[in-house]
């Protein structure tokens, strides 16, 4: 294709996956700096996320696996263990704490935290970062992240967010601090909002949409009653409340999740049924829509938990996760559930993300790993869990 002008050649290879791409910067000097270019990787990305194409699944047991998406359509998918995955070495669990841009948040008992792109399978180990609590009342409880991308200043961050339990067990402090890839650093913020009605965060991943992450603070953590939504914006490093769905009943235990790129509201009346919500533009209320309300019937029977994967590429149907145990098809047209699929080769389907395959780097500030000094420090300052003495 040498003769061919390098913007066609650009748009040629932008349709291809990340496989490949990498094998043909080893073609020519010229092609290896085109496919390394910051342009062509967001022209790739963005291809990819527009027509719905280089995704995948990975999930996560006692280890990680992936599924690619297009499998999805038959009744059977075998799910492809990722030995090289950057936490792979260490006898702890690896949590998954979001998916960007083909890039993944994941970290382990150790607290060690690592960025990942699968495709490419490099990856960066964060900094440290010590928790700061000056109020020695208090004993550390438990720690949520999120992760997303900040589209002002392209860069890729981190939300930390570390919860203090008092000794009474009914009072709650939280420290918040941000890592960006751009200056391989932590920063702090503000403190995390929390109504003295709604002190209790959930444990769950920040839920990425919008440009925000995003958690439900509770009364109790499987209260049956709606909670708040607290959206941390990514590029403004602020806090806000969202507006819910009118409920013609709240009670419910409830989550959010992340949709085809659109927040979700889960709405699981035990036993009963499970009502999904979609906020199509926004922050804007009256932009709730209910997508689905299942029932025990059909091919979901007594189920305890269904959530909301992916959209298929048509938009006809919409992936659902139940009970980790299966994935279900459902149909908007015909309003049910429309086919199982058995995922081959996982005990259990612990944790599920979508991910784009990509070639978004994690150079930034610092080498990738950062060295064993690093990994000591941390491994040394896992225990310190801030207790009182």
């Amino acid at each position: 294709m040498s003769h061919l002008p390098e913007e066609v050649v650009s748009d040629i290879l932008s349709r291809l996956p990340v496989e490949p791409l990498l094998r043909f910067r080893s073609v020519s000097i010229p092609w290896r700096a085109l496919i390394d270019s910051s342009d062509f990787v967001k022209l790739h990305l963005n291809r990819s996320i527009e027509t719905k194409s280089n995704l995948c699944l990975v999930m996560r047991d006692d280890h990680l696996f992936a599924v690619d998406f297009d499998s999805l359509d038959g009744t059977t998918v075998e799910a492809v263990k990722l030995d090289h995955h950057p936490l792979r070495c260490q006898d702890y669990e690896t949590e998954v704490w979001g998916s960007c841009n083909g890039l993944i948040c994941l970290s382990n008992a150790l607290d060690t935290m690592v960025l990942w792109n699968p495709s490419t399978r490099k990856s960066r180990r964060l900094p440290y970062a010590s928790i700061e609590f000056q109020n020695h009342s208090r004993f550390y409880e438990s720690r949520v992240y999120g992760f997303g991308y900040d589209s002002v200043t392209d860069d890729y961050k981190v939300v930390r967010i570390v919860v203090l339990k008092g000794k009474d067990g009914n009072s709650f402090h939280y420290e918040v601090k941000v890592y960006s890839l751009k200056s391989n650093s932590w920063h702090r913020v503000e403190k995390f909002p929390h109504n003295p009605n709604y002190p209790i965060l959930k444990r769950t991943g920040g839920v990425l949409a919008s440009g925000a992450v995003h958690w439900v603070v509770t009364q109790e953590p499987e209260i049956r009653k709606a909670g708040l939504i607290v959206a941390f914006d990514l590029v403004r490093e602020e806090y806000r409340m969202l507006p819910q769905p009118e409920y013609s009943d709240t009670d419910f235990v409830m989550n959010v999740e992340g949709l085809g790129g659109f927040l979700s509201v889960l709405c699981n009346y035990y036993l009963t049924r499970v009502d999904i919500w979609v906020m199509k533009d926004y922050g804007v209320k009256e932009s709730w829509t209910k997508l689905i309300s299942l029932g025990q019937l059909g091919v979901i029977r007594s189920f305890h938990y269904v959530r909301p994967v992916a959209f298929s590429k048509s938009g006809e149907e919409v992936l659902l996760e139940q009970d980790t145990e299966m994935l279900i098809w459902y149909d908007f047209k015909r309003k049910m559930t429309v086919k199982k699929v058995k995922v081959r080769g996982i005990k259990e389907l612990f944790q599920v993300e979508m991910c784009v395959g990509s070639l978004v780097s994690l150079d930034g500030g610092g080498s990738e790993g950062d060295g064993k000094k690093q990994q000591e420090l941390e491994e040394r300052n896992m225990y310190v869990n801030i207790q009182v003495n």
